[in-house]
């Protein structure tokens, strides 16, 4: 049976995902109490000497707010979770195991550049970049690129979105991924009722 860990253990993805894979995996699916992604101490000493065969880096935050009206330390906690807390986690992963298959949680918003969402486009479109230096290299990471998601993670947000997806549609491309419908160096850009793969590192 191969092991996954998935981070964001607090999340609706990462939980709805380890439910649905609990059957036919062994997941590991720690909260932020167990595992800090965005402190290097913490990374360490979680991930140890343990071996996954697929990583999904699920951990995020989302802070909204104008540049000019951002809290400093609010701004740095969605670079230091959503990209250094990818960097630390992947790092470890593939120190403990080479072959490990690594998927990427980006975002659509990688691609684009809302004025109330610096710090998030910022450290998604940094996840991106850190995945196509990783294929490069050789390593085994696909990229999910999703769109708005029925999540805890959008709460207090005032967007009218009419096509948020609910949190089985927003997961479905991750099961895919790691059931092997899409290889190393794809990006899996999805929205509602529209998917699409692509390679624009």
């Amino acid at each position: 049976m191969k092991t996954i860990l998935i981070t964001g253990g607090d999340g609706d993805i990462a939980s709805t995902l380890a439910k649905r894979l609990s059957n036919d995996f062994n997941i590991y699916i720690p909260n932020k109490k167990d595992l800090d992604v965005s402190d290097v101490v913490s990374v360490d000493s979680y991930m140890g000497d343990k071996k996954f065969d697929v990583v999904i880096n699920a951990a995020g935050v989302l802070y909204s707010s104008l540049l000019v009206d951002s809290d400093p330390y609010l701004w740095i906690r969605d670079i230091n979770v959503n990209l250094i807390g990818t960097y630390l986690v992947t790092r470890r992963a593939i120190l403990n195991y080479k072959n490990s298959r690594i998927i990427n949680i980006s975002s659509t918003a990688a691609y684009e550049s809302y004025k109330d969402w610096t710090s998030y486009c910022a450290s998604k479109s940094g996840v991106l970049k850190l995945s196509g230096g990783l294929v490069k290299n050789g390593f085994d990471v696909v990229v999910l690129c999703p769109g708005a998601i029925d999540t805890k993670l959008r709460k207090g947000l005032a967007i009218n979105n009419p096509n948020v997806m609910d949190v089985d549609e927003g997961i479905a491309p991750i099961i895919d991924t790691i059931n092997g419908r899409y290889s190393s160096g794809d990006i899996v850009f999805y929205r509602k009722n529209n998917l699409s793969v692509r390679h624009d590192f």
